[in-house]
């Protein structure tokens, strides 16, 4: 057991390379491409022209708009890979875990659905499992083990060896004060240097393990690495350039697109009197009229205009199918395209669920550990996202049966079908279960309800 681990630390805080102006490498910007906020409220994000004077460049600042496709298309993921909860086998005691995983009323599903989707973004993130420190009078009074979030921003270090993970440090914060936090396999410390020489608390826990898990959006590109890559930076980058188009889109449209009006003067007291005009659509552009001339509207060219409209619509375009996801536009595409779009799409969901059942997996272990206990369920996540395809085989199974192909095909069909349905989660044995069900034949369905009836 611990001293309690601040579950109220701003994991922002200590990300240094932010301040010196190279903020596209930092994790900020990273948040900031999700959330809209930071450098794209404030325009700090925006790539100033050269020649851009400090108060024009004041005033783009002031009007840029973030069009936030990045937020979206993280949505839009989640949603596929939190519309159902996982198949988990477990006893009470991880199902009064899951009722209150954060020690603050969130159940798993939430508290993990929102870690996760802090790991697209980040590309990796860390789950402390902590238990309180407060002795317990009896059994049944015992605290249940809790997560706790922290950020690569705040990891200070770690030490691994053949086995994996010995010792990790991270920084926190208590009462606006700097702490350091370290776990080893047999051991907690909360110091005020990184060190760990001035201690504030320390104990044993001698769970064998380091009561930290890693959970990655995707395996890491080299196995040895501690981090995965982000999986929005891609997408952060051309949402970038699409603010900046905008923005610059924007500014030309206030200073060009508007007709001005073209006034023809003869003479140095009529040019003197208009020294004070402002170009614009309620003012006009005097002008030397020899060779004849009248006042009429001039306008700028369209093609700048249309330049960037096009850009955008191009980088817009990127973003989709960066993320796998041209099915989400409004192109109609053939069915054999759909299919292939959605299977990239689904590829990406199920390696996105590998990695979050692999981390919870890990998490029930140290639960069971913190309570001395050893876990023997089982969690499965979806590894099938493609309903589309489900739907089909779903509907080809009806048909076949209304158009009366034999037996033999729709039983075949009907084992197709539900391995379709169960996948990877069922085990040999029910599916064989299943098949001799089918291979029985007759209404199984109706025959048990007349059994249960006692006919």
């Amino acid at each position: 057991m611990t001293a309690p681990t601040d579950t109220t630390t701003n994991p922002y805080q200590f990300s240094d390379q932010y301040g010196f102006g190279n903020y596209k490498q930092t994790d900020q910007f990273l948040l900031d491409g999700y959330s809209g906020k930071g450098g794209f409220v404030t325009g700090l994000y925006l790539d100033r022209h050269p020649r851009e004077s400090d108060d024009k460049f004041k005033r783009r600042r002031q009007g840029a708009v973030y069009p936030n496709f990045t937020r979206k298309i993280v949505d839009v993921f989640m949603g596929f890979l939190w519309r159902n909860s996982p198949n988990r086998t477990t006893d009470d005691l991880y199902a009064q875990f899951m009722k209150n995983a954060d020690g603050k009323g969130g159940k798993l599903d939430t508290v993990l659905s929102s870690f996760q989707r802090l790991a697209m973004i980040l590309g990796t993130v860390f789950i402390i499992v902590d238990r309180s420190s407060v002795p317990a009078q009896t059994r049944a009074d015992q605290t249940l083990p809790y997560l706790v979030l922290r950020m690569k921003s705040q990891l200070v270090d770690e030490q691994s060896d053949v086995q994996g993970l010995t010792s990790i440090t991270f920084s926190e914060l208590d009462n606006d004060e700097l702490r350091y936090r370290n776990f080893t396999r047999t051991e907690w410390k909360v110091s005020r240097d990184k060190e760990g020489m001035d201690v504030v608390a320390q104990g044993v826990h001698n769970l064998g393990r380091v009561p930290v898990v890693r959970l990655h959006i995707a395996k890491p590109l080299n196995p040895s690495d501690s981090f995965s890559q982000s999986w929005v930076y891609d997408l952060v980058m051309l949402n970038w350039e699409l603010f900046n188009l905008r923005s610059e889109l924007r500014d030309l449209e206030r200073g060009q697109t508007f007709a001005i009006l073209a006034m023809p003067v003869v003479s140095d007291a009529e040019r003197a009197a208009l020294k004070n005009l402002t170009i614009g659509t309620e003012n006009g552009l005097p002008y030397n009229p020899t060779g004849g001339g009248k006042p009429e509207f001039i306008s700028p060219p369209s093609e700048p205009t249309a330049h960037y409209m096009n850009r955008i619509a191009a980088v817009i375009d990127d973003l989709y199918r960066v993320a796998n996801l041209e099915f989400v536009g409004g192109v109609q595409q053939s069915g054999v395209a759909l299919s292939f779009h959605f299977q990239e799409a689904n590829s990406s969901l199920r390696g996105m669920a590998e990695m979050c059942e692999s981390a919870e997996c890990e998490v029930a272990i140290l639960v069971y550990l913190w309570m001395a206990q050893v876990f023997e369920g089982n969690i499965s996540y979806a590894n099938d996202f493609n309903l589309t395809d489900l739907a089909q085989a779903i509907a080809v199974a009806m048909d076949s049966v209304t158009l009366g192909m034999g037996s033999k095909f729709d039983k075949a069909i009907k084992k197709r079908t539900a391995k379709q349905i169960l996948g990877n989660d069922t085990s040999p044995t029910v599916m064989k279960e299943i098949d001799d069900e089918i291979d029985a034949g007759g209404d199984i369905y109706g025959n048990r309800m007349a059994q249960q009836a006692g006919a």
